[in-house]
């Protein structure tokens, strides 16, 4: 896998992370900790995409 098909999955991940981020934080307003583990994880795919971009 070459680095700009990474990039392209990394981002995919990332959108995907952050839709259901959304839905969740719409869903269940009584309890925000679904929405803060996505949204984390999905924080942190972007910052390892960040890094395959400019570091790599």
């Amino acid at each position: 896998m070459n680095r700009k098909d990474l990039r392209n999955l990394l981002n995919t991940l990332f959108l995907v992370g952050f839709v259901i981020a959304l839905i969740l934080y719409i869903s269940m307003p009584d309890n925000r900790t679904p929405f803060l583990v996505v949204c984390g994880i999905s924080m942190v795919i972007k910052i390892a995409e960040y890094y395959v971009r400019f570091f790599r």
